[in-house]
Formats: C-alpha cells, structure tokens, sequence
C-alpha cells in the first residue's frame, strides 16, 4: 500500500504524523510527505521521504501577516475562541476569511506539483491535516481514499474548514476556483474516517467516524544529556514555548526570559527548552538550564510539571504520555482551548491573560502562583497520571494502520 500524507507547513502538525508514518513503514507500506519547503528538512530528519511542493508559498509567514493586520485593525488578537465569538459580526467574518485566506492559498500554490506527482506515484490513501485544503482534490484526482489526521483536541473551529464540514458556499474563492480548474466536484466532505491519537477525556465530541489511537509523543531528534535521565533533588519544571513563527511576535523580546526570571522565586530546578533560533533571543538566571533542539519527550521524564503555550504536541506529551502536571499560557484561540481541555480533566491551569501581557508584573505573579499550585496539591499529579493511563489503554497505532489498510 501506498500512503500520501499531506501535513500543513509547520512542524507542529506534522509531527503528529510520525508514530503513524513509522507504523506504516514497519508494517511494510510505501509512504512519502508531500510538504511545503518550510518543514522538508524537518521531514527528512525523521527518515522519511518526502516531495517537496508550493515551494512559491509562505503559509506561517502568511498566517503571521495577517495576525498582523487583525492586531491592527482590532488593538490585538483574539485571545480565545469565547473572545471571538463577542465580536462584532461583520468584523468576525472579515476575521475568519483574512485567517482562511493562507490556507486556500497554500492549497493552490502546492497544487499543480503535489497533483502531477500523486498522478505518477498512485497512492492508495491520502492521509492530511485538516486545514491542508489540497488534500482532497488531490485524493480524487489520484483515486485515492482521503482521511483526515486531527493533531490533537480536535478545535471548535474545525469543521468550519474546506472540505471538513464547511459549506461549500463558504469556501473561499480561491479554492473554489482552484477546484474548478482541475475538475472536482466541491462537497462538504470527502472522508469516510477521520484519525486521532488524543485520549477520548480530551475531546469535546466523540464521532462514530474517528478512530482513536494512543498518543505517541515525536517532537523531532537531538542529542541527550546525562541529566535528562537523573531524578534532580528538587522538582523539575519544564519551561517550553511555541516554535511556530507566526506566534513569537518580533520586537517583543522572548517571553521565556521574564518566565524564567519569575519562576526562580520556587525551590525548583528549571529546564527551559527553545528552538536554535531563539536561543540568542531567550537569557536566563545562572542556575537554570537552558537547552536547544532537545525533543521534549526526552527532558520530561526527569520532571514534575511543565510550562507551555498549550500547542497540541506539549500539552499531549506532557499529560498522556508522561502524566505529568502542567501550566498552559495559550498563545491565541486554538491553544486556549487545548488549556481549557486540561483544566477540565483536572490535570493543570489555563491562564487567561492575553500572550502579549505574559511579561506583566501582575501575571508573571499569577503564573509563579499557578505552578506552585500544581507542585502542591496532589490532585494535578493525579488528574495526570489518570489521563496517562486512559492513554495507554487506547488501541495501538497498529490498528490504525489496519484500519488504513482495509481501504486499498
């Protein structure tokens, strides 16, 4: 069997698709990442092959821009989806369609090589990301079978996309158009299943079309150090943050820095953990640790609770793979609600200020608060682990790929 997966072009989406890639690949199946340059190297580091496509499109970099013009016609972005839904209608839609834009145009750019390719390669199945808008035409283009890949809880804005729920009258033009072009009938949706490797707990709907597997972490490859696999004296905070660009705004100075500062008030070690860009932009106190390009499912065994941003791929590493209390500063709408999912399994705190105030006095307090908290009292810990456990009673990946199999 042959399987095409089509991540969006930011490594947080595409690593999700790892454990399943691998699963398929030791089962004995052909598989090959159609992807935007921007996470080509990232592909090929995990030994996977890949066809590189839409090479003329930005898609981070376009979602960054227009972040940039939704802050200045609105003083700043919508912090969550509850903060989106208050506004002004007319203004919401102007929101939602210059968010969308990126994406159709990604579809477009990736489309004349990633549909000539398909052709050539003939997959049996096509396995993509939801906001990845080519998928589908280029499932039916090819004769494959399309099937969806959520990278974690799956977001109350996601059956608003093209060709995952959205009527076909709100499709955005250019995909419209982009579809007319090659011939293929625009329907609501194209999948007979749709994939997850979420603990049910986490979810907000449980579809009779989504096939749950067990979460296995990949937040890509690095060396280890020795202390990574030591318990420390003290407990071990992980402070990790976003590593997509279009969030860690420019001019701002790295929120890391003020977090780490703050947290030292703790008898705790602190590990920080930042992409090789942001190291020269990130300065810690002496005593803390500060690592670069170390996955983190490799520093967190040694921990007690973590710090993120709420992205899919930490919030799933630290709860259902490692069990481990955590402490989520949401960086806009899509990871508030991952934190408002793990306060509402008890297994950590979702702090509700703005991302852009994080370096505030009053809220770098709130945070030195809330991870006291989750040190403290025991039901986090629990909470935790409970999920890890429902975790590991979930089907193996191996399933999945049978799963995959009875389509070809």
């Amino acid at each position: 069997m042959r399987v095409l997966m089509i991540p969006a072009a930011a490594a947080g989406h595409f690593f999700p698709m790892v454990p399943l890639a691998w699963a398929l690949r030791t089962a004995g199946h052909e598989v090959c990442i159609g992807a935007q340059p921007a996470i080509s190297d990232v592909v090929l580091r995990t030994g996977l092959n890949t066809v590189v496509v839409g090479e003329s499109y930005d898609l981070m970099g376009s979602i960054a821009e227009a972040d940039r013009e939704v802050r200045a016609k609105l003083g700043k972005s919508p912090a969550t989806f509850a903060e989106l839904a208050a506004i002004d209608p007319a203004v919401r839609k102007w929101h939602g369609e210059l968010r969308t834009a990126p994406h159709a145009h990604a579809a477009a750019a990736m489309s004349d090589q990633l549909v000539e390719f398909a052709r050539a390669w003939r997959p049996d199945v096509v396995v993509s990301d939801p906001i990845t808008l080519v998928a589908p035409l280029v499932a039916e283009l090819a004769g494959a079978v399309l099937i969806h890949h959520q990278w974690g809880p799956a977001e109350p804005s996601l059956d608003k996309f093209a060709g995952y729920g959205a009527p076909v009258e709100r499709w955005h033009p250019v995909l419209r158009a982009l579809y007319d072009r090659f011939g293929v009938e625009a329907r609501t949706d194209y999948s007979p299943f749709s994939l997850a490797s979420c603990p049910p707990s986490l979810q907000t709907a449980h579809p009779e079309n989504r096939h749950t597997s067990r979460y296995v972490p990949h937040n890509g490859s690095g060396a280890l150090a020795a202390w990574t696999g030591a318990r420390p004296e003290r407990p071990r905070v992980c402070v990790s943050w976003s590593t997509s660009k279009a969030l860690n705004r420019d001019g701002a100075g790295h929120p890391v820095t003020a977090i780490a500062r703050a947290l030292t008030r703790l008898d705790v070690e602190l590990v920080v953990t930042v992409t090789a860009d942001d190291r020269a932009a990130v300065e810690v106190p002496d005593g803390v640790r500060l690592v670069s390009e170390m996955p983190l499912q490799a520093v967190l065994p040694s921990c007690t609770a973590s710090v993120n941003t709420g992205g899919a791929g930490s919030i799933l590493t630290v709860l259902a793979a490692h069990g481990l209390p955590q402490v989520v500063v949401p960086q806009g709408p899509g990871h508030a609600f991952n934190a408002e999912r793990v306060a509402a399994v008890g297994a950590g705190i979702g702090l509700g200020f703005h991302p852009d105030d994080v370096a505030e006095p009053a809220h770098l307090d709130e945070l030195t608060e809330a991870v006291s908290v989750v040190l403290t009292e025991e039901r986090y810990t629990k909470a935790a682990e409970d999920v890890h456990q429902e975790n590991l009673a979930q089907p193996a990946l191996a399933e999945a790929v049978r799963r995959l199999e009875a389509l070809a």
